[in-house]
């Protein structure tokens, strides 16, 4: 899984793809990273700060996807065109983000363009991830097609490429594509800063939807090895001599919908971080910015929807997570995290695709610093949202949410789902 600073891509036709180039477009130029001079600490990357009650309530629990948003979302990933987003407040001074473009217009009979977007600021994750995936598919045989992907970049040492197969249902809706991933294809040859890779990162890239009947399974991700590098050129780069990192990251959910307007689904949801640099004994004498960080999330998720009226619809979850990150040499420390979350929200139909949804959500807690006692508790949320119906299976959510316990203000959010 690719992890950026920010990247840009032209605009294409209509308005999703315009709003997805506006929004590339807002995000910061890539760059060389900034080294600091010599005695001086380096950038931290990585989140230590992990002492929030509701540090997890916010992404997983009051500003997830509906399940019937994810439904259409995995049933359409391979449509003309599909946007999902998410935008919501996680703190005073944090914004929540996490959205995806899958753009697959058929250019000619056989031929399609595969375009897609992700782009991801959460606290999971220990940089920003911005994704841009530009490529064909090629129908070979029936409904059997080759992909081929390529991941621009201005600065070349960063161009990527993932091809492989991939066979869809006579509808599109059912998947399975197997890619194989190469990062950094030339980065020896372009890199300004003299870097001489030792690992090649490479892995794989799969999505899958199979549905029968009332159920269905879909699963995506990423896995494979990082790159790890080294730095010989002191002239070229003055602070490192070593550099390794990893990203992983999978999903897989099983839905069922036993009659219409319910449904039950299960998530599992893991993503895993790890880097190490060493740095230049002059620029950190006695190696005191050295440093091996390591971390995973892990998410398991029941969501279950039931109609009590025409008009009502329950909708009970819960969400336990696992998290785990530490790190040696400077600045380390070990943390583990694990909380139980339950929801119940009441879904109310007001006007014809108008709902009003009210929500009471909170979280069984218990973290600890390695060398500190324990903390653990519940703290819990009220939330109020409005979904407005738009063309097609578009739909607006507009929610606001409050923190019972902590008595503050607990934040809003935009959702967003669209077919183009």
């Amino acid at each position: 899984m690719r992890v950026r600073a920010g990247q840009t891509a032209g605009p294409g036709r209509g308005l999703i793809p315009a709003l997805a180039f506006a929004l590339a477009a807002a995000a910061p130029p890539p760059a060389l990273p900034a080294l600091a001079a010599a005695g001086e600490p380096p950038a931290w990357p990585f989140t230590t700060d992990f002492d929030s009650y509701l540090l997890h309530v916010h992404p997983e629990v009051n500003y997830a996807l509906h399940p019937d948003w994810l439904a259409v979302w995995e049933r359409e990933r391979l449509g003309a065109g599909i946007f999902r987003g998410v935008f919501g407040s996680s703190a005073t001074d944090e914004l929540l983000v996490s959205a995806q473009w899958s753009l697959n217009p058929e250019l000619a009979d056989g031929l399609r363009l595969r375009h897609d977007i992700v782009w991801q600021q959460q606290r999971h994750l220990p940089f920003d991830r911005l994704e841009f995936w530009l490529g064909l598919e090629w129908r070979l045989w029936r409904r059997l097609a080759v992909v081929v992907q390529t991941f621009p970049a201005e600065r070349k040492e960063e161009i990527d490429l993932r091809l492989g197969a991939l066979w869809t249902s006579a509808d599109r809706t059912c998947y399975a594509q197997l890619l194989y991933v190469r990062q950094d294809l030339v980065h020896d040859e372009k890199d300004r800063r003299g870097g001489r890779t030792l690992t090649a990162p490479a892995g794989l890239n799969w999505l899958l939807r199979y549905a029968r009947a009332d159920w269905s399974i879909y699963s995506e991700g990423t896995w494979g090895r990082g790159f790890a590098r080294s730095y010989a050129d002191s002239q070229r780069a003055p602070d490192l001599t070593a550099h390794a990192r990893t990203n992983r990251e999978l999903t897989v959910r099983c839905r069922w919908e036993p009659a219409p307007r319910a449904a039950v689904e299960v998530t599992w949801f893991q993503a895993e971080d790890a880097e190490r640099k060493v740095f230049r004994e002059d620029f950190a004498p006695g190696g005191s910015y050295d440093y091996d960080y390591a971390g995973w999330y892990r998410l398991w998720s029941a969501r279950g929807l039931y109609p009590v009226a025409d008009r009502w619809r329950l909708r009970g979850e819960l969400h336990r997570l696992q998290r785990r990150a530490g790190a040696e040499g400077w600045r380390a420390f070990a943390y583990r995290r694990q909380e139980t979350m339950p929801a119940v929200f009441a879904e109310w139909s007001w006007r014809p695709r108008r709902i009003v949804e009210l929500g009471y959500l909170g979280t069984f807690y218990d973290w600890r610093y390695a060398g500190q006692p324990a903390r653990r508790g519940y703290a819990d949320k009220v939330e109020a949202a409005l979904v407005i119906g738009l063309r097609g299976t578009a739909a607006l959510k507009l929610s606001l949410s409050h923190e019972v316990s902590l008595e503050r203000f607990g934040g809003g959010s935009v959702r967003l789902l669209a077919e183009f």
